[in-house]
């Protein structure tokens, strides 16, 4: 039997009151100004307040309901660490008590919660690992709440997933709680309850109650993850935590979901069982400005000391790598740590407008054609020019072995299998990429568009000559991917999509390729897009070159652009 503390009842009504006037004290910070919020924070609180005034909705909100998990805590908790707070019941920011009571508050008519999914980001040292864990012990050990169903901290490692551990096992201190702590299990077991730490999927097969997913930005695929959610199917108040600080890995699984999280809270996509809390620096903001902290650090001058922010701050200043990482990890901003050769911010704003595919049938184009490596990728663009707008309006087609799929999915940490199943990406069955299916796509666009010519590399044109009819000779034309021509032929691209000539209708996987597109310049100035080495790097650039390769071929042809040597022209064609 679980020897929980309890407390009396004018205790209970004291403390609800408490967390009550401080819920009210944080909200109204955030909508009136007082508290330096993100625009994200704001949108966060003024969810909870619109969804309070719908009428149609099958959740209410319960005060009482509300401060249970916060009463527990404050009576069977203690801070796991730093003086002079250690070893004294556990406390709350106002913002963090505001978390857990939207959490935990929104319930149907049965009792069951409405959030069975949480994803919370905050810079570092803002109690985020400490909140999360006492979130977790009260899943797993508190009468009325407990169903004697596990609850895991998953991490990409033990080491990772034991800071988290250890912050619950420190919080329950004083409670009989039974702890085993090795090198390769961590469990702490109480009653019927069991806490574990967990670096691959759970052995026994029972149904979590809680997990913790912890800094969910270190995870190279969601297998783990969807391991863990995927059992939450039969207890309908099974809680799920996503906690974590930004990161550099802007493909990866965590920026996706970021990125849907943002759709959530500025309400252009509608999931009423996930909560999302992003604190955070706005996209404008100057990372230079100390008084924009604390919309990353809500816990500035609590957990988090303004000082030794500052000189943080300032050592960082002498090196790139060191400012990106006080970027991500104490402003809780997402960045890229490598140099990249396109803005993103304009490819995004302006490159991927939608449009619609159908209006560019018979229309006349152009095509670039990258092979590659024939067991990763390979992509084909058509490029459209407009000539009363000088827009450029491409398509795209990419092409990975089936076998490889699962493997290159892990290796780049993109979700590939989904774009495959999106029919994003064309995955020809076998070891190694089929031509014929790349045959077939380029036959099926001489009958749909008006195809004039394909660029490509001349040892890939003799490849894939062997698999096409006659008349794919009258289209193809060699592109050389030596420095001089590649040189201005990125600049031409880059002038291009910079200006918005460029529209991708917003391809995901070409957004991808963009984003990991790298430039080395040679001892003359020339700058040529590098491309990675594939049995290593995360990056692909194969839409991007094809996309080069049919702009440039499509500029061309049309007139636009022509600078630099004639005798460079003279390689295309």
């Amino acid at each position: 039997m679980i020897e929980e503390r309890k407390v009396s009842p004018m205790m209970t009504r004291k403390l609800g009151m408490h967390f009550v006037a401080q819920y009210k004290a944080y909200r109204d910070s955030v909508l009136g100004g007082s508290r330096v919020a993100s625009k994200m924070e704001i949108q966060k609180v003024r969810r909870q307040e619109n969804d309070l005034q719908r009428t149609d909705f099958k959740w209410h909100f319960d005060v009482n309901v509300a401060v249970k998990p916060l009463i527990w805590i404050a009576a069977n908790l203690v801070f796991p660490s730093g003086a002079p707070f250690k070893g004294s019941p556990l406390k709350f920011s106002p913002w963090q008590v505001w978390d857990i009571m939207v959490i935990f508050g929104w319930v149907d008519d049965k009792g069951n919660r409405r959030f069975s999914d949480v994803y919370e980001t905050v810079a570092r040292k803002n109690g985020k690992s400490t909140w999360a864990a006492a979130i977790l012990c009260y899943l797993a050990f508190a009468t009325g709440e407990a169903n004697g169903s596990p609850c895991y901290i998953a991490a990409t490692s033990l080491d990772q997933a034991s800071e988290c551990f250890e912050r619950a096992e420190k919080s329950l201190a004083n409670l009989p709680a039974k702890v085993q702590n090795s090198k390769n299990n961590k469990m702490i077991t109480w009653g019927d309850g069991r806490i574990q730490a967990l670096s691959a999927e759970p052995k026994d097969g029972k149904l979590p109650h809680g997990c913790i997913i912890d800094e969910y930005h270190q995870f190279k695929s969601n297998d783990l993850v969807n391991s863990l959610v995927t059992g939450n199917v039969s207890d309908l108040n099974a809680l799920t935590l996503r906690v974590t600080t930004a990161g550099t890995l802007l493909n990866g699984v965590c920026k996706q979901e970021y990125d849907k999280c943002l759709k959530i809270l500025e309400g252009s996509i509608e999931i009423d069982n996930y909560f999302v809390a992003i604190y955070s620096l706005d996209e404008d903001d100057s990372k230079d400005d100390p008084t924009l902290w604390p919309k990353g650090n809500p816990n500035l001058d609590v957990s988090v000391s303004s000082q030794l922010m500052m000189g943080r701050y300032n050592y960082s200043k002498l090196s790139q790598s060191d400012m990106n990482t006080f970027i991500t990890k104490n402003l809780n901003v997402w960045v890229d740590s490598l140099k990249r050769w396109a803005n993103m911010a304009i490819w995004n704003e302006q490159c991927c407008f939608p449009f619609d595919v159908d209006e560019l049938r018979k229309k006349t184009c152009y095509g670039g054609l990258d092979l590659a490596h024939n067991n990763d990728f390979a992509a084909f663009c058509l490029d459209f020019p407009d000539t009363k707008t000088d827009k450029h309006y491409q398509l795209y087609w990419y092409f990975i072995p089936e076998d490889r799929a699962v493997e290159l999915e892990r290796q780049l940490r993109i979700p590939l299998v989904q774009w495959v199943s999106e029919g994003r990406i064309i995955a020809t069955p076998g070891p190694v990429i089929d031509y014929d299916y790349i045959a077939n796509v380029i036959e099926r666009c001489t009958k749909e568009y008006d195809l004039q010519l394909i660029a490509a590399d001349r040892w890939h044109l003799n490849i894939l000559d062997q698999h096409m009819p006659e008349w794919f000779g009258e289209l193809a034309v060699e592109f050389s991917q030596g420095w001089r021509q590649m040189a201005s032929s990125v600049s031409a691209f880059e002038r291009a999509y910079l200006t918005g000539l460029i529209q991708s209708n917003g391809n995901p996987v070409e957004r991808w390729m963009m984003s990991c597109a790298a430039t080395k310049v040679d001892v003359n100035g020339n700058v040529r897009i590098d491309k990675p080495d594939v049995t290593r790097s995360q990056n692909r650039i194969d839409g991007v070159i094809a996309a080069i390769m049919a702009y440039d071929t499509a500029a061309t042809q049309q007139g636009e652009g022509l600078d630099g040597n004639v005798e460079d022209f003279m390689m295309v064609f």
